[in-house]
């Protein structure tokens, strides 16, 4: 990866309150050093190119989304929704994620540890 456009985005981690990645975007944070040592996740089908992009990570494979202090990455696009929604609770309660969700007709699965994909035959030895 560019070494100049990891850098800016390093730095602009460092000045954000809070960062939310999607799907393999965990690979781009990762990248940069600014989730060494935290728990991640990410994509599932390609979640063992970006566990080895990164190895210091704490690479959570079963997991829809994860966060941990001002870091929230996603397992997948949909469960980027999940997590933006899980984000929105955590700034704004509860009862406002529900509301957007509903208003949105979005089922959503709100628990970040409830992951169905990662079941699959195909993650069984990760």
């Amino acid at each position: 990866m560019n070494n100049l456009f990891l850098q800016n985005l390093a730095k602009l981690v460092q000045q954000s309150q809070t960062c939310l990645a999607v799907c393999t975007g965990a690979a781009l944070l990762a990248a940069t050093g600014v989730l060494d040592g935290k728990p991640a996740t990410t994509n599932k089908r390609a979640f063992e190119w970006v566990r080895g992009t990164r190895p210091q990570v704490r690479w959570r494979q079963k997991a829809r989304w994860v966060s941990t202090e001002k870091f929230y990455t996603s397992s997948g696009v949909s469960a980027g929704m999940d997590m933006t929604l899980g984000f929105i609770a955590d700034q704004w309660g509860l009862e406002t994620a529900q509301e957007i969700a509903s208003r949105c007709e979005y089922l959503w699965q709100n628990d970040p540890d409830t992951d169905p994909f990662a079941h699959s035959a195909e993650f069984e030895s990760v």
